[in-house]
C-alpha cells in the first residue's frame, strides 16, 4: 500500500492524500483501491490536477 497525494501544492485546489494500493480512472471519476481491488475513495477527475504517489 502507499500513500497518493492529490493536488499536492497546487494552487487553489483541495489537497488530499489517501492510503491505496492502486488507482484507475473510470467514466467521470478517478477511483482509489485497496489490495482487495475495493473502492476505498473515488473523486471527480475534474477535481484531480495532480496525483502523485510516494511509497510512505
Amino acid at each position: 500500500m502507499a500513500h497518493y497525494w492529490i493536488n499536492k501544492e497546487v494552487p487553489g485546489a483541495r489537497e488530499r492524500r489517501v492510503h491505496a494500493e492502486s488507482y484507475g480512472v473510470e467514466g467521470d471519476y478517478v477511483h482509489f483501491y485497496d489490495n482487495a481491488k475495493r473502492k476505498v475513495l473515488s473523486i471527480r477527475k475534474e477535481t484531480a490536477f495532480l496525483i502523485e504517489r510516494s511509497s510512505n
